[in-house]
């Protein structure tokens, strides 16, 4: 059931004239209310119940209750209410069985006369006690204290008051002992004589004689400082002289539900009954439920359902939100709620409000109503920009706008009246603003589609509303400050379209661009068309406007349809483009997004700390921002054109961020990829026969650069990674399927290839320069050869072993011969051994002597004076003697074309038993490191990595723990490993056989300088041998 159905409001709701009445206590005194319309009208409260029963107790004598009363709470909060209706009660003795009960409270008593006085009446000539001495008919009984004026004293009160009970009411006193300071009486001031007089009246009250006499104070909290404090001072005076303190009572309770028994009977007339009422609830609590189901509030059903038939027919949100301002200055806090809510239903039930909704919420204000926009300013004036440009502006406000571009009825205006609502307080340490939760919670109602009201407004509008902020514990409140959004709109309507499409343009390659380059090379985004620059190459990824008026089958603009198939490389693009109804609202967005960038770049630059609340306020918006963006451009670019057999055809291609994150180019792979139109099938033979069913034309044999061409041109043929054609070519040839002809690919069938001999050398005694050698055969099986350039021949000597053939000739040439007759015999392999040259040097009497071998022979020729032994060496036939001034011995090997490395022999280090090493020059380390195991193997490893050695010779042998595998792997005389590689390839060796042993054998190490050798030798604790280091 609708408001206006189920509520009936008091005539007085719609009277403008009765909104500003504030009863006055001069209006109990002069006898213009009407009692029973005033009761009527307003409910008894506990506070109102506490004093009604407590004064009449006294009067009655039933107990020894306080004689003095303080009514404490803000301006507005009731305390007048309170006095009036205890008056009124006072005074007419029918009245209280309504209100009390037939045996309530004062109802053995008569008529009780009431006296008063209230401090909005400054002109009292004759004082307080003046005031109340002519209401009682005894003004003569304080004339000595009218002039001048005088305090009375506890007995002239006694003598006034004794007698008829009696009640005194005292309101608003504070302002009025402000006003009267200025009052000199002698040397003192009248508020002072005004003191000492209530102090005197609350003592007298005190006494036996003054048992049916009852004062009831009120008091303006924190209002008027130093009147109150002259308040505090009497009834201090009273604790002091009777021991007794007055009684405090809080007119109106503000935590519990007596604020909506206070609307409720001052409002309406008529209410339903709690059936009624409880299926208003349950409404609420399905919405709730509902919500809670979606994940978009936490909130409790029952909860919700409880606190609804509390407050009804206000939402029981109200009182809290009421809380954040009653104690706003100048605010009348329950006075000045009657008055709003007044305002605010008077508004609904006339604009039809009321027909819409089934409860009175905090957001039901028409900020468009110049009576409610002037309330809500009243309340809190420097929130009037914050409403005009965010909330309410006859349709043109931000939330406005928000609504009617949504669609959602009145949702954002929802949203933001309620922020507003929790944002009015302005007093220091007031609480601003709600947490989304609430918000959410909040604005559950019977009709409302709760579901999109978190991501399209509430999490939209702080990006959009000038003067809402959000606090460090997330809170969204209205401040009188424009926020960044401000900024941000601002710098973003600066901004023409073109820089907003550049942009884009960077946003959108932050997504597109390739990283893995297989299924595309180069993203074109939004180019002009004589911008796109097609390569035969690569495939370029051309992302284009939408159009209104697609091409048929590509569902591209129509001149980017002629011109993909205008083209020659058709085959080297494609096209991501979509629905032209979305494009505005992605270009917006790239405003914002470059407007948040320009930013965060000018607090870069302000070196603003990164916990600073704006920052932190900016990075949030610009995670929302690139979420409007994202969602915008998935809208927008959805349609992926490719080239097919049939021209350019479409194909849906859905953006989808998955955990924030987006892969461009896989989302077009697999779009492809799923079309046949990408492969990564690339290395098959399947591949290979496609390509020379397609590409090659035809022919057996095609020049490469038509192939390309024919890869680029032709639709039917599928992307692929840019390098899968050199990749096929390079493996086609390796593995002859294929022959490069200078730049022409044969295909074949190719006759069979002629016999080979390969030659490796597996290890060499330098001690006799025996070799022995791996032979493999390729394309025959028999092998032939010849010592030195003799050519070999079928009646040659045969190779036994290949795998164990030793050899300590110079020079030797084989062949392979295929028995079976299918291969031709191909051309000879010549081998050539090397000679290495060993030394001795000794003393022979006073002469050194020096002996020199070449292994397995040479001739030698050697210098003792410096000079090049290959051309100006002596011949060597013995031992011989080194002359006296001879530094070193230079000595070479040669035969038949072989020839030794140079010898140096340091003379001077035989001589002195001690070698010498110059640190800064490059050395060579000629120990040969034989058959180290794992440990001393590793341990080599790492000195190399260590001192940066570099290894010649190499060898290394696997074997299986078993003995049944092993692995040898040798490297050429010529062929260097340093530490990281020889590791590397060590481990990799060591690997192919789990549970293996590993031997290495290293000829000699060079050293870039002599320093890194000495290094070694200390790291290993070992010393150098003479002769086996040369610089």
């Amino acid at each position: 059931m609708f408001l206006r159905e189920a509520c009936t409001p008091r005539k007085s709701v719609f009277n403008k004239e009765r909104r500003d009445v504030v009863l006055d206590l001069s209006d109990l005194l002069e006898n213009k209310i009407d009692s029973e319309r005033f009761f009527e009208e307003n409910f008894v409260t506990s506070g109102m119940k506490t004093l009604l029963e407590k004064t009449f107790d006294r009067l009655e004598g039933v107990s020894d209750q306080a004689s003095t009363f303080l009514l404490t709470q803000a301006m507005g909060g009731g305390k007048t209410h309170v006095m009036i209706a205890l008056g009124l009660l006072a005074k007419n003795p029918a009245l209280r069985p309504k209100i009390l009960g037939d045996n309530g409270p004062g109802s053995r008593l008569g008529p009780i006369r009431v006296v008063g006085f209230t401090g909005r009446q400054s002109d009292a000539p004759l004082g307080i006690w003046g005031k109340i001495a002519d209401q009682l008919g005894k003004k003569e009984f304080f004339k000595d204290y009218y002039a001048p004026l005088q305090a009375p004293g506890e007995t002239a009160w006694i003598n006034l008051l004794k007698g008829e009970p009696t009640i005194i009411l005292l309101d608003e006193l504070p302002p009025y002992m402000d006003y009267v300071k200025s009052k000199e009486i002698g040397n003192s001031d009248l508020s002072v004589v005004t003191t000492t007089a209530l102090s005197n009246l609350l003592v007298a009250v005190n006494k036996a004689e003054l048992t049916n006499v009852c004062v009831v104070i009120s008091d303006l909290t924190a209002s008027y400082e130093g009147g109150t404090e002259q308040i505090n001072k009497a009834l201090n005076n009273l604790q002091g002289e009777t021991n007794r303190s007055a009684l405090r009572i809080e007119p109106v309770n503000p935590l519990g539900d007596e604020l909506y028994h206070i609307l409720r009977t001052r409002l309406f007339e008529v209410l339903p009954d709690k059936k009624i009422i409880k299926g208003i609830a349950n409404e609420y609590a399905k919405a709730v439920r509902d919500a809670k189901e979606m994940d978009v509030t936490s909130a409790s059903p029952d909860s919700y359902a409880a606190q609804t038939i509390e407050s009804y027919p206000f939402h029981f949100s109200i009182r809290d939100l009421y809380g954040r301002f009653k104690e706003n200055p100048g605010f009348q806090q329950t006075r000045g709620l009657i008055r709003m809510m007044r305002i605010i239903v008077s508004r609904m039930y006339d604009a039809g409000r009321a027909s819409e909704v089934k409860l009175i919420h905090p957001y039901d204000i028409d900020l468009n109503n110049d009576e409610v926009l002037s309330e809500i300013k009243g309340i809190n004036p420097t929130l009037s920009e914050a409403i005009t440009h965010d909330i309410a502006k006859d349709g043109h406000s931000v939330a406005e706008e928000l609504d009617l571009k949504l669609g959602s009825g009145s949702d954002a205006q929802d949203v933001s009246r309620l922020i507003l609502i929790a944002s009015l307080a302005n007093i220091p340490g007031a609480t601003h603003g709600l947490r989304e939760s609430d918000i959410m919670g909040y604005l559950c109602m019977p009709g409302r589609d709760i579901s999109k009201v978190k991501k399209d407004i509430v999490d939209y509008l702080p990006t959009q509303a000038w003067y809402l902020h959000v606090s460090q514990d997330g809170r969204l409140f209205y401040k009188n400050t424009q926020n960044l959004a401000a900024k941000l709109h601002s710098l973003a309507d600066s901004y023409n379209r073109q820089s907003c499409i550049k942009e884009l343009r960077t946003y959108l390659a932050s997504l597109f661009n390739p990283s893995l380059k297989d299924c595309y090379q180069k993203v074109e985004i939004l180019p002009g068309l004589d911008e796109v620059d097609v390569d035969a190459e690569k495939i370029s990824l051309i992302i284009t406007e939408p159009t209104s008026i697609p091409a048929g089958k590509s569902r591209l603009a129509p001149e980017w349809d002629k011109f993909a198939n205008d083209i020659e490389y058709r085959n080297r693009v494609i096209f991501l483009t979509g629905s032209h109804d979305t494009l505005t609202r992605v270009v917006e967005q790239a405003a914002q997004y470059r407007a948040i960038q320009s930013i965060l770049t000018d607090f870069d630059t302000e070196r603003i700390p990164d916990n600073d609340p704006q920052r932190q306020r900016a990075l949030v918006s610009q995670d929302k921002i690139i979420l409007s963006l994202r969602s915008s451009i998935q809208e927008t670019f959805t349609t992926l054109s490719y080239p097919s057999k049939d021209g350019f055809r479409s194909t849906d291609c859905r953006i989808q961020f998955q955990d924030n994150q987006f892969d461009g180019e896989a989302l077009i792979r697999n779009t492809l990829e799923k079309l046949q139109k990408f492969t990564n099938d690339i290395s098959s033979d399947t591949f290979r026969k496609k390509c020379e069913a397609r590409l090659f034309g035809g022919q057996h044999t095609a020049p490469w650069s038509e192939i390309k061409r024919r890869a680029a041109t032709l639709t039917t043929w599928q992307f692929h990674r840019p390098d899968a054609l050199v990749n096929l070519k390079s493996n086609a040839v390796s593995q002859d399927i294929w022959r490069d002809e200078g730049g022409y690919i044969n295909k074949g069938p190719f006759p069979p290839p002629e016999t080979q001999v390969k030659i490796q050398r597996i290890s060499r005694n330098d001690d006799n320069g025996e070799v022995t050698l791996k032979i493999t055969p390729l394309h025959g099986d028999t092998v032939y050869y010849e010592i030195g350039d003799t050519g070999p021949t079928k009646s040659s000597m045969r190779v036994e072993a290949f795998n164990g053939f030793k050899i300590r000739d110079l020079k030797a040439r084989f062949i392979c011969v295929d028995s079976q007759g299918k291969h031709e015999q191909g051309k000879a392999e010549t081998w050539q051994n090397t000679i290495n040259l060993k030394y001795r040097v000794y003393q022979q009497g006073e002469d050194w002597m020096v002996e020199l071998k070449a292994y397995p022979r040479g001739d030698i020729r050697y210098t003792t004076n410096g000079s090049d032994p290959k051309s100006l060496g002596a011949p060597y036939d013995a031992p011989f003697p080194v002359p006296k001034d001879c530094r070193f011995v230079l000595a070479i090997a040669h035969r038949n074309g072989v020839v030794s490395s140079q010898e140096k022999i340091e003379i001077e280090q035989y001589k002195t038993k001690t070698v010498k090493l110059d640190p800064g020059k490059p050395a060579k380390w000629k120990r040969r490191h034989h058959n180290l195991t794992t440990r001393a193997a590793f341990e080599f490893m790492d000195r190399m990595k260590k001192f940066g050695g570099i290894a010649y010779g190499v060898t290394i042998d696997v074997q299986a723990n078993d003995e049944k595998q092993d692995i040898s792997y040798s490297a050429a005389d010529n062929f260097s490993l340093d530490g990281e590689y020889f590791e590397k390839l060590v481990k990799q060796l060591q690997g192919m056989m789990s549970g293996s042993q590993i031997f290495l054998s290293i000829e000699r190490i060079e050293f870039e300088r002599g320093q890194f050798l000495l290094d070694w030798i200390a790291d290993a604790r070992s010393k150098l041998r003479l002769g086996e280091v040369i610089q």
